[in-house]
């Protein structure tokens, strides 16, 4: 089934309120020091906000790894995007699978406060790449 570009509008735009939802989910849970968790929702934003872009391209991933290789592939390598975020969505992507399933490993308040301002940024630049 393909999408009308009614249907495209509607799911990016589904995308991009997923993607505020979860950066604000993310600063809740920081301030009561559940870094983890606010690590894997500020993820989350990022991922959604990049699958905005995808079905507004008709662009399709099934995994993260896919989502990041697409991301790279589709708008990093052509310019669209500054290269920075490329490296910084795999950081991300990383930092929420060692959070969520690694025992040993903890993601410090540091490393967190230093990501968040990313995020924010690249969905900022994402949402004016789709106004464009």
């Amino acid at each position: 089934m393909s999408l009308t570009n009614e249907d495209r509008k509607v799911m990016m735009q589904l995308h991009l309120d997923k993607a505020h939802a979860c950066m604000s989910d993310g600063e809740q849970l920081l301030n009561i020091d559940s870094v983890s968790a606010a690590a894997n929702r500020f993820y989350y934003a990022v991922y959604h906000a990049i699958h905005a872009l995808f079905v507004t391209n008709g662009i399709q991933s099934k995994t993260h790894n896919g989502t990041i290789a697409q991301f790279q592939q589709h708008f990093i390598k052509t310019g669209l995007i500054d290269p920075s975020y490329g490296h910084f969505v795999a950081l991300m992507e990383n930092m929420r699978e060692k959070a969520d399933y690694d025992v040993i490993y903890d993601v410090t308040r540091e490393d967190l406060e230093a990501l968040k301002p990313v995020a924010y940024e690249l969905i900022q630049k994402i949402e004016q790449l789709l106004k464009d």
